[in-house]
């Protein structure tokens, strides 16, 4: 016997709608509707905490992965590391073995590399994502779809990023076949880990999107099989750049003269970079120099408010220096070798569009990642279900004693 119904939200990361005009023969006989999807500026670090709570970083508080925060950083105990040899710590395999370590040591359950963070400074930081965002509780402030459905006892599959795609799609297909979830959401990365390593004109693309498409047609008829309404919707978080040229910012921002971690303090992510002020002499140096930077451009706080990412505390940054489409900078806190494909870029560049396509027609207000959310909760019937904190406010409060 079928069951009733089955909401399918599958997510391939870096798919964004430039990289969908590409293949218009994807998905073709089972896509009703596609659309253009404005992004976070950031990564996924900022996306994806959006797209399952329909906020924006500047409500659920989390942005980029670093932040300043000497007192409460979990990485002090790192500090002998400094000492040792840096071309030890440079090779990939060993600093993916070191991450897994130190996520272990700090307990943290979330999303967790160490990139290329120096050893000298990765004590000054503080890391967001500490508890695994796809899970009930998983965010600093605010519900996720997790939230709400684990308040209602809604059953539900995600995915697990330690494993492949293949295996992904694999144990989603079993929960299908034992028609045990309501709802879906899943993450794939290939595509994504593909264009940063060959950029989005890579001929591989093409075959991996045939082997993306085969597999959903299947996961597809298997839940046409099992249920009686099946609602698919295919997204992302972001697009993908294609890099043309790296820059150094790190030295020139170093040959300013100014004293790390007592004049200033910076993180310097792939596509921008964000500076603390701890002396207010260093703010006019190193604002005139970026001002004056032909490679990027320093963001007004009034952008920052406008895509959701201005921190009154500052706690992603005071300033924040955006590069321009195709330029990366390098080295950075993020490696020390450029990728031939990027995110992160600003969020009007077309190549940053996501994207979004289903089997349903898409409503006219859903133009946002974050916006994903409210599909969610219209296919789970949770629209008008208030959250702790509105029950909180509107509850009447018991008098007093």
């Amino acid at each position: 016997m079928k069951k009733e119904k089955l909401s399918l939200f599958l997510f391939i990361d870096a798919f964004g709608w430039e990289v969908k005009q590409r293949h218009p023969e994807f998905l073709q006989g089972l896509i009703l509707e596609s659309k253009p999807l404005e992004t976070i500026l950031g990564y996924s670090s900022a996306c994806d905490p959006s797209i399952i709570s329909g906020l924006t970083p500047a409500d659920h508080k989390l942005w980029s992965s670093y932040y300043y925060d000497p007192e409460g950083s979990p990485f002090k105990w790192t500090r002998p590391l400094a000492l040792l040899p840096d071309f030890i710590f440079r090779r990939g395999r060993v600093r993916n073995q070191l991450s897994k370590w130190i996520k272990k040591r700090c307990g943290f359950t979330g999303y967790f590399q160490l990139y290329a963070v120096p050893f000298k400074q990765l004590h000054l930081f503080n890391y967001a994502e500490q508890k695994r965002i796809w899970e009930p509780g998983g965010l600093p402030q605010g519900d996720s779809i997790f939230d709400r459905m684990a308040r209602k006892g809604i059953p539900y599959s995600t995915h697990d990023s330690a494993f492949p795609d293949e295996v992904r799609i694999e144990k989603l297909l079993q929960h299908i076949e034992q028609q045990s979830i309501d709802f879906a959401y899943c993450s794939l990365g290939k595509l994504d880990g593909l264009m940063h390593a060959e950029g989005i004109d890579s001929p591989k693309i093409g075959p991996l999107m045939d082997w993306y498409d085969a597999q959903l047609r299947k996961l597809m008829a298997t839940a046409e099989e099992q249920y009686e309404t099946v609602s698919f919707y295919l997204f992302t978080d972001h697009g993908m750049h294609n890099v043309a040229r790296s820059y150094d910012l790190i030295t020139d921002i170093e040959a300013l003269g100014l004293e790390w971690n007592k004049d200033y303090a910076a993180f310097y992510d792939s596509t921008m970079a964000r500076f603390w002020i701890l002396d207010e002499k260093a703010r006019a140096p190193i604002t005139e120099y970026l001002n004056g930077h032909s490679q990027g451009r320093l963001l007004t706080d009034a952008e920052l408010k406008k895509f959701g990412v201005w921190f009154e505390d500052g706690q992603y940054g005071d300033l924040v220096f955006l590069m321009n489409s195709g330029t990366q900078i390098i080295p950075s806190f993020m490696g020390a070798k450029p990728c031939k494909g990027m995110h992160g870029y600003h969020p009007d560049d077309p190549d940053s569009l996501a994207s979004l396509s289903s089997n349903k027609p898409i409503p006219e207000s859903i133009t946002k990642i974050q916006h994903i959310h409210q599909l969610m909760l219209t296919e789970l019937a949770l629209e008008g279900e208030p959250t702790p904190a509105e029950t909180a406010r509107t509850e009447p409060r018991p008098p007093k004693e």
